[in-house]
């Protein structure tokens, strides 16, 4: 098996193209020599201009290498040639020696030159020596010394040479002992003074010295004496003593060893009763001890308090509760049944489409021109948007209010704004056109009473791909019938003003309406220009290229007053209240918490106690405004205000149901629903839209399928395909607060995918 990689290289990728340029004689190609006869002479001007003598070598290597740049070229060659400030050589002003240094100078002077030992004694006369005896001095190299241990005789040569000793004299065999040990030979080097068979003189003991002592060492520092803790607090004793019973157990024998043993009862005389279970047994004992001790804290803190209050004299008093707020205990239904004929009509709309197609700019000039937004704010938003570069964004402005939505010029949530005419009162509800948003499109489209769709005639094809689309299906979903088309931007189509194109809009639009189900009596189509504002509220000029829009099209709000007015029933009015909340937020300094939301039945007034949906808190409505008017009462198909107290803020959010205490709303987890499928259903999980609720929950059982006729075709269907009814059951992952008719949208992945009402609940 071969271990090393072949690598074969091809012959291009050895030798790069680039070199065949620098081939020619002086190693430039012919590039380099035409920039070279341009830029040297550059150079060497200037050199010349600052007097700094170059060759013309010189100058083209500087090029060479700076990529012909010039400046570098000419900064190089004259630093090079030219000495930098601060390193020339500078003379060095001579000291005056010392006289160390002039008694060095001397002995230098005076030093005998270095000789070896024999040329040193070669001319030295022998005084007396003959000369045949004489012998020749030779140079003797010195021994080097002898690697020794470190210390020379130190502790550590004496212990290894006695070591040595000690193994030497094991390895000898043992020898008999004698009467003298002394050889024969060994005498004769003895010397005369020592006598044999003589005792040796005792030996001289070295002088003794008294021991000293070791001193002891010096005490350590006394430690500071800690400060003396202070008395705990004597806690009384929960242990109560044993009882009559206890003692009985626990005592021994009267009689042991013989001998009688003596208690403290025998002595003080205090006897126990005959009964052992006659006393309180020890948990009652305790008990009883605990709860005096929590009566005493008590006692003592509320003591505490009050001599707190007494010495608090510059406090300011405590701010007085705000009085309970009463209801009028008026009769709502027969009130707004006597006032019915004489109340101007009301609706509300939902402007909904494609993002960029106009519909913030054409709700900001309906404003405009029905005087509910004055020209001097209209100047004032065009100034700030012209600031930021969007001068055509003023009108905008007026729905747009978020600085976010400002700055991105894309309507984020439901923008709401009333105005009146003579007929009508009526509220704008700007949906949001961007995909992301579509669950507040859905939100708003659910408080509206109608829906106008705004159509870019210049970009229907994009709408259509877009928002456009999906708007109709979820508008047609939450119930909206009504619906006006308007035609927008038709001043920038070529020509302006095109009837050619607008009718071309205007049967692409028809046909998707009628395949969604609007019928033909219930849409309007009205071609305008909210940029400019032909045909919004006023019809253009005759002279103008829109004159034929007048003949044939009423404006946008003669429009919308054709398809405001709309009847509300009696029995709508008397059901229990169900108001879902579209808003929380704070509504002044005299109302902290308030709420927004259309009335979907009953009616509500001041001083009413009213219950709040999943969190199950209750509150009272502290005031009411319909239309930024202040009411007493308000009824379904209201979009008003109400400001609450005796609630806390986290108990309400957008989605929540405000509904009446005595008939509260449920809250479910499990519901049915028959809906229209716009997609394959299958059980999965989707995202559930009830108005603005949105819960997280799935599909967990498809039912049946049905015909248009509400006949079942076939339970338990494994699959629901695109376009039939079918009856399925939704799972809610959270209880959220519902009942039998409510509108319910399903969406999965970012698209819809069925849409329908609630026909049964399941706790």
């Amino acid at each position: 098996m071969q271990r090393n990689k072949n690598i074969e290289y091809d012959e291009d990728e050895l030798y790069s193209d680039g070199e065949e340029e620098y081939g020619e004689e002086g190693g430039y190609s012919q590039e380099d020599k035409d920039n070279f006869a341009t830029l040297t002479p550059v150079v060497r001007a200037e050199l010349d201009e600052a007097g700094v003598p170059v060759t013309t070598q010189q100058i083209e290597e500087a090029l060479w290498h700076y990529y012909w740049d010039v400046g570098k070229s000419v900064a190089y060659l004259k630093n090079s040639r030219t000495p930098r400030e601060g390193q020339k050589e500078a003379k060095k002003e001579e000291k005056p020696k010392s006289k160390f240094d002039q008694a060095a100078e001397k002995a230098v002077g005076t030093r005998c030159p270095t000789v070896t030992a024999a040329d040193w004694f070669k001319d030295t006369p022998w005084t007396n020596v003959p000369s045949d005896i004489l012998g020749q001095l030779v140079p003797v190299t010195p021994e080097p010394p002898r690697i020794k241990l470190l210390g020379g005789s130190s502790k550590l040569a004496k212990l290894a040479e006695e070591r040595r000793k000690k193994a030497a004299a094991a390895a000898q065999p043992a020898q008999a002992p004698t009467t003298d040990s002394t050889h024969s030979l060994d005498r004769l080097t003895k010397p005369k003074d020592v006598k044999e068979n003589v005792a040796p003189a005792p030996k001289t003991e070295p002088k003794k010295y008294a021991i000293r002592r070791k001193r002891s060492p010096t005490p350590p520092p006394k430690e500071p004496t800690p400060p003396p803790e202070e008395p705990k607090e004597q806690l009384p004793s929960l242990r109560s003593s044993p009882s009559a019973f206890g003692r009985t157990l626990s005592s021994s024998s009267a009689q042991a060893n013989g001998t009688r043993q003596m208690a403290l009862h025998d002595l003080l005389g205090s006897g126990y009763t005959s009964n052992p279970f006659d006393g309180p047994s020890p948990d009652d004992t305790v008990m009883r001890a605990q709860d005096r001790k929590k009566t005493k804290a008590q006692q003592a803190s509320n003591g505490l308090a009050k001599k707190t209050e007494a010495l608090k004299i510059d406090a300011t008093p405590a701010a007085p509760s705000q009085p309970k707020v009463r209801s009028k205990g008026l009769d709502v239904p027969s009130l707004w049944n006597e006032e019915k004929s004489k109340r101007k009509a009301s609706a509300a709309f939902v402007v909904i489409g494609h993002v960029d197609h106009g519909k913030s700019t054409l709700m900001g000039r309906l404003l405009l021109d029905t005087g509910a937004v004055s020209q001097r704010d209209i100047d004032k938003y065009k100034k700030q948007a012209t600031e930021l570069g969007k001068a055509s964004f003023a009108l905008a402005w007026v729905m747009d209010t978020g600085a976010e939505e400002r700055e991105r010029g894309v309507t984020v949530d439901i923008a709401q704004h009333y105005f009146s005419t003579e007929r009508v009162d009526f509220t704008i509800l700007d949906a949001p056109g961007h995909r992301d948003f579509v669950p507040n499109m859905i939100g708003g489209a659910s408080m509206a009473d109608l829906a106008v769709l705004v159509v870019d005639a210049n970009q229907l094809e994009s709408g259509m791909k877009g928002q456009t689309r999906e708007h109709i299906l979820l508008a047609h979903a939450v119930g909206l019938r009504k619906l006006v088309v308007a035609v927008n931007k038709l001043d920038s189509t070529t020509p302006a003003w095109s009837k050619d194109v607008f009718q071309s809009v205007s049967a692409e639009v028809l046909k998707l309406l009628a395949q969604t189900g609007f019928k033909e009596d219930n849409v309007a189509v009205v071609p305008c220009s909210g940029l400019s504002g032909e045909n919004v509220a006023k019809q253009p000029g005759g002279n103008s290229a829109a004159s034929w829009v007048s003949k044939e099209h009423p404006t946008l709000l003669q429009q919308l007053e054709k398809f405001a007015p709309h009847s509300t029933s009696i029995d709508v009015v008397k059901k229990p209240l169900r108001l879902q909340v579209a808003d929380v937020f704070r509504g002044g300094i005299t109302n902290p918490l308030s709420i927004a939301g259309r009335i979907t039945a009953g009616h509500v007034q001041i001083g009413d106690s009213v219950t709040v949906q999943p969190s199950g808190e209750t509150a009272t409505i502290k005031g009411v405004e319909v239309g930024g008017d202040g009411k007493d009462w308000t009824i379904a198909d209201d979009i008003p205000t109400l400001h609450l107290v005796d609630i806390e803020a986290q108990h309400l959010r957008s989605g929540d149901v405000v509904c009446s205490s005595q008939k509260p709303i449920k809250v479910v987890k499990s519901v049915t629903a028959k809906v229209q499928a716009l997609d394959s259903l299958l059980p999965q999980r989707v995202d559930i839209h009830v108005g603005r609720l949105h819960v997280p929950g799935g599909i967990s059982h498809l039912v049946a399928t049905e015909d248009a006729k509400g006949e079942t075709l076939k339970k338990k269907p494994r699959i629901v395909k695109a376009g039939q009814k079918a009856v399925i059951r939704l799972a809610l992952d959270d209880g959220v607060p519902l009942e039998d008719g409510d509108r319910v949208v399903l969406r999965a992945d970012g698209s819809t995918i069925a849409a329908g009402r609630v026909e049964a609940i399941s706790m």
